[in-house]
Order: C-alpha cells, then sequence, then structure tokens
C-alpha cells in the first residue's frame, strides 16, 4: 500500500445489497489503498452468500468513517506500506467493536506483530485462495481467531527472541493436554479454523470449541494465536 493513510483519499461506499434468504449474513468493510486490490476483493468476498461487502476505504480516515457509519461485522485491512497507522487503525477499529482480519504479503515483520497486539483477530497471506480467504473471513465474524501457518512462523521468527510467558506457560504439552487437546492445538498451528477442525476431526465446533478454551487455561495462554505459537516453539524444543 501506498500514499498517507492519514489523508482522506477517494472511497466508494457499495450498496448493502441483497439481504439473504436464510436471515444470516455478515457485513464486511474492505480498506486497502489500492483500488484493484479493493475490487478483487469484494468480488471474492461477495460469492459467499453469508457475506455482504457494505463498503471499501483507500485510507484509513475512511476505513473509520465507513466502520462508524455501516458498523461492519468484520472489516478486512491490507497490510502494506502503512507501517504503524496500521495498528492505530486496528486499535481504532476494535474500539468500535469491529473484528479485523489483516491481509498481507510475506515478510510483514513488526507491523503484523503490533497489528496482531493492537487487537487484529485473523492474519492471512495474499497468496491464500479465494475460498481460504472467504472462510477465514467468516470464522472471525463468528468469533474466532485465525492464523495462517505460515504467518505463525513468521511470528515466530520475530518473537522468538521475547521472553516467555511471564506466567510460565510450559514448552511442553507432555502431560499437560489430552490427546485430542493435542491434535486440536496442532490443527490450531496449520491454521485451521474451528469448522475445518471440525469437519477433519469429525467432531462438532463446539467440541472444537471446548478443546481450545481448555487448552488455553490449561498452558496459561490468551487466545489461538499464542497457541500456535507455543505449539510451533513446543516442536521445535522436541526437535532440538
Amino acid at each position: 500500500m501506498t500514499g498517507d493513510p492519514s489523508l482522506g483519499t477517494a472511497r466508494e461506499a457499495l450498496p448493502d445489497g441483497p439481504v439473504r434468504d436464510d436471515g444470516a449474513s455478515f457485513r464486511v468493510l474492505i480498506c486497502d489503498d489500492h483500488e484493484v486490490l479493493r475490487h478483487g476483493l469484494r468480488a471474492v468476498l461477495l460469492r459467499a452468500s453469508d457475506l455482504r461487502v457494505v463498503a471499501d476505504a483507500g485510507s484509513a480516515a475512511d476505513a473509520l468513517a465507513l466502520a462508524a457509519r455501516f458498523r461492519p461485522d468484520v472489516t478486512v485491512v491490507g497490510l502494506g506500506a502503512w507501517g504503524p497507522v496500521v495498528a492505530e487503525l486496528v486499535r481504532a477499529l476494535c474500539g468500535l467493536g469491529v473484528r479485523v482480519v489483516l491481509l498481507g504479503e510475506p515478510g510483514s515483520g513488526s507491523d503484523l506483530v503490533d497489528a496482531l497486539q493492537a487487537g487484529a483477530c485473523g492474519y492471512v497471506h495474499t497468496t491464500v485462495s479465494p475460498q481460504r480467504l472467504v472462510d477465514g473471513v467468516r470464522a472471525v465474524a463468528r468469533g474466532e481467531m485465525v492464523l495462517d501457518a505460515a504467518a505463525t512462523g513468521e511470528l515466530l521468527h520475530r518473537l522468538d527472541d521475547a521472553p516467555r510467558q511471564a506466567d510460565g506457560a510450559r514448552t511442553s504439552f507432555s502431560g499437560v493436554l489430552t490427546t485430542r487437546q493435542m491434535a486440536v492445538s496442532r490443527l490450531v498451528a496449520e491454521g485451521l479454523t474451528n469448522a475445518e477442525i471440525a469437519e477433519r476431526l469429525d467432531v462438532s465446533r463446539a467440541t472444537v470449541k471446548g478443546h481450545i478454551t481448555v487448552a488455553l487455561r490449561r498452558l496459561g495462554l490468551r487466545d489461538r494465536t499464542q497457541l500456535a505459537i507455543h505449539f510451533h516453539r513446543a516442536a521445535g524444543d522436541l526437535q532440538a
């Protein structure tokens, strides 16, 4: 992304679109300063019957104004050359009660870490398939966190020199989690959503959510992003 995100660049407010027959739909706002990318994302997301793109924004200022106006469930934010402004935008959107999915290139570095710490609920690479992007946006809208496996490795690289959890979270899963909780944690680390994990293990989404909740509590972790990083660190310790 290029340009000064603090300026009110051109924006395009999109029509709400038809109400879905089942009445269940999630409202999505797109924010990126590349117009072509915005239109591409709109085309991909509108293929999903339960996603409605309500607007798109070419600047951080426009994104906040449109978020306040349309109250989307999720905002997809392009993670590029905006630097620390992205974290500020994420924090402001979360303050409005909007969940945020970051979309970025491999190697996003500290901007990614800062944006996740600011409250973003997911991160997917621009190289993912359209269906994977749709699944990620849908999962975040339902209250989940989504983190691509490649992004987990990227985060681990950035955070590897950081101190371990102050609460003494273990670096090994042995004797802490059940076999099924281990299996769920591994799939979280691979970047799967709860729905995908449920399908893979042939259990309900509620069961998956329960296993994740217990795993987080037993390991002293806050969310599935920390769980994914913790799993990768534990795997590295075991291989060392």
